[in-house]
């Protein structure tokens, strides 16, 4: 996989609405859960993993990489902090793709830690990784 060839504000819109979409897969799969329709939710974890790798790609590489370019590595920390998440959040994925044919209490707990860090992890983004990486990307393209 590639990063999308996208201009910048384009490629933030887009990822702001794939944080919509996986917030609302996120609530399907806690009702499926719930519902003990451990089949149906391993087929959406399935068909959910390549989906975030591609979102994955497009932060790190395109827009992480801007605050690297711009302000180096010291000045984007933080952002640093929250795009290393990402392997955090793959491996709670792999977790409940794992879990999910084995225990539903455990998928349960799985899930419960997936919700908790994506949300943080997407409020990050959102209220200020994204606006400073478009006030960058102006900046920097005028």
């Amino acid at each position: 996989m590639r990063p999308r060839q996208l201009e910048i504000p384009s490629l933030l819109d887009i990822l702001v609405k794939e944080h919509e979409e996986v917030r609302t897969l996120l609530k399907d799969l806690s009702a499926l859960i719930s519902d003990n329709k451990f089949l149906v939710a391993a087929d959406r974890i399935k068909a959910f993993r390549p989906y975030i790798d591609q979102h994955v790609i497009d932060e790190e590489a395109k827009v992480l990489k801007i605050l690297l370019d711009a302000y180096g590595r010291e000045k984007s920390a933080r952002a640093i902090a929250v795009f290393q998440e990402h392997r955090e959040i793959h491996q709670l994925i792999r977790e409940l793709q794992e879990t999910i044919y084995i225990s539903s209490d455990k998928s349960r707990e799985v899930r419960d830690a997936l919700e908790d860090l994506m949300r943080r992890h997407f409020e990050a983004e959102e209220s200020w990784i994204f606006p400073w990486v478009l006030e960058t990307y102006r900046k920097t393209t005028v």
